[in-house]
């Protein structure tokens, strides 16, 4: 009974298992499980385990992850660059399938060349290496046998949630950007899919969702500072959280609506609503 007491503390329990105002009725255990084990079968996070084909058309940048697999079943190996960058023949087919534009390259201030002038298809790209779809080996890309199986037998439900789990948890968040925190977005991923779950069928502000994340993780603002040109420290946080959180990660798997209203004489706001797979992809137990 001794032994009982000292490692099962009810009290604490208890208190684990409370819901907190801060984390939108989450207890400190559901979080737990948020951060440290998003994809686990206790976790409040459950992704569907039987996403139907027509869904998993309509998701950007698993399509490209896809086709770029499927080119590189198809020639048996991919030679890439001396830089070890995609060959730009290959960059252009990605880009024409027209699934992720890029707007620098859309409104010219960039032409697409290479693979580096397109973060969509760089990052389509780093997503098969670290997902372990792809081995590189003497500079040329070739499947692993287990993920060109997986290919070949159609089996798009694994290399979807292969896809989203690499890139929410192995991808660094802060890549394409200089923000001072890298952890920033990433860090309570789920969380955020939460609150879009939960407030996402009505069109608010993306400093509606970042106001919530910070409330649930207030130490992250101390990475930052006001910058050179004056920009406040909440400005600067709720931009970076918007921009991974939105621009880069659930715009690019289609769980989002982003409008932009320009206001006269004032920035211009970005408008979020989840998209109309979003529930077909993902739901919380809570």
């Amino acid at each position: 009974m001794d032994f009982y007491q000292k490692d099962f503390d009810p009290t604490s329990i208890l208190m684990n298992n409370r819901p907190i105002e801060d984390f939108e009725g989450f207890s400190s255990s559901d979080m737990h499980y948020l951060i440290y084990n998003s994809f686990s079968p206790d976790s409040p996070l459950q992704i569907n385990k039987s996403i139907p084909d027509n869904i998993l058309d309509q998701i950007p940048l698993f399509l490209q992850i896809e086709f770029l697999l499927s080119k590189i079943n198809d020639l048996g190996e991919l030679k890439l660059t001396p830089k070890g960058f995609l060959p730009t023949m290959l960059v252009k087919e990605i880009y024409d399938l027209g699934l992720i534009k890029d707007d620098e390259i859309e409104i010219g201030i960039t032409k697409l060349y290479a693979e580096t002038s397109s973060q969509p298809i760089q990052l389509t790209r780093m997503i098969t290496e670290l997902a372990g779809f792809t081995k590189k080996r003497y500079n040329k890309l070739t499947l692993t046998k287990a993920w060109r199986d997986k290919l070949l037998k159609k089996n798009r439900q694994d290399i979807f949630l292969q896809t989203f789990a690499t890139f929410a948890q192995k991808f660094n968040w802060g890549y394409f950007d200089g923000y001072s925190s890298q952890a920033t977005g990433s860090v309570g991923f789920a969380f955020s899919l939460f609150l879009l779950s939960k407030y996402g069928k009505t069109e608010r502000p993306d400093n509606f969702y970042s106001d919530k994340y910070l409330r649930a993780f207030p130490s992250l603002i101390d990475l930052f500072k006001e910058d050179q040109f004056g920009t406040a420290v909440i400005r600067s946080f709720n931009s970076c959280y918007s921009i991974r959180t939105f621009d880069r990660f659930l715009d690019y798997f289609n769980l989002i609506k982003i409008r932009t209203d320009v206001i006269p004489y004032l920035d211009s706001r970005k408008m979020i609503k989840k998209s109309q797979i979003f529930d077909h992809i993902i739901t919380f137990d809570n």
